[in-house]
């Protein structure tokens, strides 16, 4: 099996080493260094090949979203952070997981599981799932009006209708809330209320039972919040 080499960053010297040490109970990952800020990351990187960034976000200077934005085509990314918070913005810069302070051993090794099944994904592409459709057709006003996925907002029930809101506009469409939903990718459209379904990298903030996209204030229904923040990745609740 390849070695899975890795690099460490984080300024507390105590989270640096229980993650080094979470490493050694597994075969095949090699820690090449372990680094204190984003600036001595950056250098790690240009000197050693790195598949996988442990990555804390608070940080002096430069943050580890601020870090991750800066590069152009970055390993993948665990986020650590003490502030749960933080997990919307990891979540819409594509990190393959986050883990909340303190890391337990259990859901270390969780974490390790899906970087292993990104990395054979991208290691064997002839295998991985054909490309998704960015964009879907629905009716409005007599016509097919193509929108692309990253262009949706949120959607909210309307009885049978539901409307669409756009990064500029807002369409009524004829067509019931549960039709809608079947007809979008599912990793990327999360029902949050019985009323509303959003696109989670559009999300801002989120306090309390309300989701933030933009000025739109959005409820997070009783029997929705725990499977919302599990496909976040956010520990509690």
């Amino acid at each position: 099996m390849k070695i899975i080499r890795c690099l460490i960053v984080d300024d507390e010297p105590l989270a640096r080493e229980i993650i080094q040490t979470y490493l050694k109970h597994i075969p095949n990952w090699e820690v090449v260094k372990t680094c204190i800020n984003a600036e001595e990351a950056y250098e790690a990187l240009m000197q050693n090949g790195v598949d996988v960034l442990f990555l804390d976000i608070q940080m002096p200077v430069i943050s580890g979203i601020d870090f991750l934005r800066s590069l152009k085509n970055p390993p993948l990314v665990v986020f650590t952070t003490a502030y749960s918070h933080y997990a919307v913005e990891g979540f819409a810069l594509h990190a393959a997981d986050y883990l909340l302070k303190p890391i337990t051993l259990s859901r270390f090794f969780q974490a390790v599981e899906r970087v292993q099944e990104l990395l054979a994904l991208k290691q064997n592409p002839l295998q991985s799932t054909p490309e998704k459709p960015v964009y879907i057709f629905v009716k409005h006003n007599g016509r097919l009006i193509k929108i692309y996925f990253d262009e949706i907002q949120y959607i909210r029930a309307e009885k049978d209708f539901s409307t669409v809101y756009l990064t500029d506009k807002k369409l009524l469409l004829s067509m019931h809330l549960k039709l809608l939903e079947a007809a979008l990718p599912a990793e990327m459209f999360f029902r949050v209320h019985r009323s509303y379904i959003i696109n989670a990298a559009k999300i801002t903030s989120i306090y309390g039972n309300m989701v933030f996209i933009g000025d739109a204030e959005i409820p997070i229904g009783a029997n929705y919040k725990e499977d919302l923040y599990q496909k976040l990745h956010i520990s509690g609740s």
